[in-house]
């Protein structure tokens, strides 16, 4: 792009990425085809980890809305919620894909994963996670029904739809274009994501 402040990378699907954010740094993340879920994660240098539980007990809501924050295991917030083109719902009560739910469902140990994408792109900057911390999963049309199911429906998102949010310290922000074609109803084929920074307010 011509504006030194802005930045887009695009995520091929079944892929993720990872990407240094300062404080004041803007991220969106956008839909660029429609139905194509986005897991997320963040990590600063100190070692905090977004935290979905804290998230939701301090927001008392199964998903941020506009002005409220992603928190991390430290209490402290991570991410502020700036703008959401989507219906939504989002996410933050399931766990990324994994190869053992590929396993489960006859799709084999090697198929891509938002855990392999998590870990992988946190590699290549050298940091190390002992768990797999619980994903944000935006885009993801997952409710809780009235007798207290978890439901994941077929993502309602449409193309060029984003989320963007500001981040509220120094931190590694992990995003994985979810490689699930098979737990879909019906079966929807991943697509890429793009990845937009604004570094203007950090300036």
């Amino acid at each position: 792009m011509n504006d030194r402040s802005k930045e887009t990378i695009r995520i091929p699907a079944r892929e993720g990425v990872a990407l240094d954010l300062r404080k004041g740094y803007r991220v969106s993340v956008v839909d660029l085809a429609g139905h194509q879920g986005a897991d997320c994660v963040a990590v600063t240098p100190g070692g905090a980890v977004s935290c979905t539980r804290i998230t939701r007990a301090r927001n008392r809501r199964l998903f941020p809305k506009i002005g409220q924050a992603i928190y991390a295991d430290d209490h402290e917030a991570m991410l502020t919620l700036m703008e959401d083109t989507s219906p939504g719902p989002h996410g933050l009560l399931v766990p990324p894909c994994d190869p053992t739910m590929y396993r489960l469902r006859g799709a084999g140990c090697a198929h891509p994963s938002c855990h392999d994408n998590f870990h992988d792109a946190l590699a290549r900057k050298g940091i190390q996670l002992g768990r797999t911390p619980p994903s944000i999963c935006l885009f993801q049309n997952v409710v809780v029904d009235e007798i207290g199911a978890i439901v994941i429906g077929v993502n309602t998102s449409k193309a060029g739809d984003r989320v963007t949010f500001r981040a509220e310290r120094d931190l590694v922000f992990v995003v994985s274009a979810c490689p699930n074609d098979v737990f879909k109803r019906p079966p929807l084929q991943p697509t890429d994501l793009e990845i937009a920074i604004d570094t203007a307010e950090a300036a």
